[in-house]
């Protein structure tokens, strides 16, 4: 049965509307291979071989911190040109961004130089990553918005090994220039095409809500988008958030964005915290074991999310991601760590996810896209800040001990931030 009355949940993924669900979901799942393979887990790999390049440490840390900074605060103008010209265009372009910028990053020769380039690449990972997607599922899925989302999404988790084996081979055997270039171009050229073949123009979008559906397809057909780019107010989102008391959007803002600084800040120093403690084989399998994870939790969730209280699956997350810091600050142990590692991974992705589940349902439907918009503005500013930070606390102690430690902590207090006033799934 469908939920409070409404067309079957699967239509959703079925019905063309004027393409059915699933071809959206796919497209969107390419665009976050996409976007976290060149704009996230990447990242590291660039600074490598640039420092090996001879660039400064201090710059190339200044410039991924500017990165993340830049990137969020594209957010409300990429937001702001979707509205006027329609995502489809918006991430087109942004794909030609990231991936130009990342073909420039061993090419350039002059750090004003590099700066463009990084900030081609923030501008370009605004356009197709977290807000994009949650947006473009917004638009199409109301129903089963958790398990789409979440799907689609499963794709930043996939990257990691789609996307860094074959940038690091391609680097190793032709060198920084041609390797990130070939990889960059090829990665762009797949996934315009997927754009392309598989979202509509807005025009198209607005023909099918009103004549796909017939008699009460999914979602009645795409609802009339805002200009946040949220899904538009229905009768089923209204009774429901009626009975929902509104959760202050601060608190959500803040219990994400401490959760991911945590996150962001452990993974981006996990090699140098983990060598000390294992060496660096039994730490390279415990990074490989910890993207394992993620994409495996990712796929737990999405077959609950739609049916699970949101604020308890957060707030496990976060405190399974605790426990697993817990075990690293204990024992040495490489199976120890491994398992610390893997505990940490399952919850990688989920809190990506949560945010939007928020957004639906426990926020009006005319706020869903100002309040994705906020969650992740504030929440990549300040996760902007996790490598630095981790870095540098790493560096003043000597010991991974405090940075672990940091980061555990911080993961409870977003955990705690959950259990605030909520309404019921």
């Amino acid at each position: 049965m469908s939920p409070v009355g409404g067309p079957p949940a699967l239509d959703e993924f079925r019905t063309p509307r004027p393409i059915a669900g699933w071809r959206v979901v796919a497209a969107a799942f390419w665009m976050a291979v996409f976007a976290w393979g060149l704009g996230f887990y990447s990242l590291s790999l660039y600074v490598h071989r640039l420092g090996e390049a001879g660039w400064s440490g201090t710059l190339l840390s200044a410039a991924t911190t500017g990165y993340f900074l830049l990137g969020a605060a594209a957010i409300q103008v990429v937001e702001r040109a979707a509205a006027a010209v329609g995502r489809r265009r918006v991430a087109l372009v942004g794909v030609l961004l990231l991936a130009g910028g990342v073909a420039a990053l061993p090419r350039v020769g002059h750090p004003a130089a590099l700066l463009v380039a990084y900030a081609a690449m923030a501008l370009g990972w605004a356009a197709t990553s977290g807000t994009a997607v949650s947006h473009l599922i917004g638009q199409w899925f109301e129903q089963r918005r958790g398990l789409a989302l979440n799907l689609a999404l499963t794709g930043a988790s996939a990257s990691g090994f789609l996307v860094i084996p074959p940038m690091a081979w391609a680097v190793a055997h032709w060198g920084a220039a041609d390797g990130l270039a070939a990889v960059a171009v090829l990665m762009a050229v797949a996934t315009v095409a997927v754009i392309a073949a598989n979202l509509p123009e807005p025009h198209a979008r607005k023909a099918g809500a009103s004549g796909a559906s017939g008699g009460g397809g999914a979602v009645d057909a795409v609802r009339a988008v805002d200009p946040d780019g949220s899904i538009g107010t229905n009768d089923t989102t209204d009774r429901l958030s009626a009975r929902r008391p509104a959760e202050p959007l601060t608190r959500v803002t803040a219990l994400f964005a401490i959760g991911w600084l945590a996150q962001v800040a452990f993974l981006s120093q996990q090699m140098p915290l983990l060598v000390p403690k294992v060496g660096v084989a039994a730490a390279t399998a415990a990074v490989a074991a910890t993207t394992a994870a993620s994409l495996v939790g990712r796929l737990l969730l999405s077959t609950v999310i739609d049916r699970i209280d949101h604020r308890r699956a957060t707030a496990a997350s976060y405190a399974v991601q605790a426990a697993g810091m817990a075990l690293l600050l204990v024992s040495d142990a490489p199976g120890a760590v491994l398992l610390g590692c893997c505990l940490f991974g399952l919850s990688v992705g989920n809190v990506i996810t949560l945010p939007a589940i928020f957004a639906q349902r426990e926020f009006a439907a005319a706020r869903y896209g100002a309040v994705v918009n906020r969650v992740w503005t504030v929440g990549q500013t300040l996760f902007a800040l996790g490598p630095i930070g981790a870095g540098t606390l790493l560096a003043a102690t000597g010991s991974p001990a405090w940075t672990i430690a940091a980061c555990g902590a911080a993961q409870l207090v977003a955990a705690g931030l959950c259990w605030g006033r909520r309404g019921r799934v």
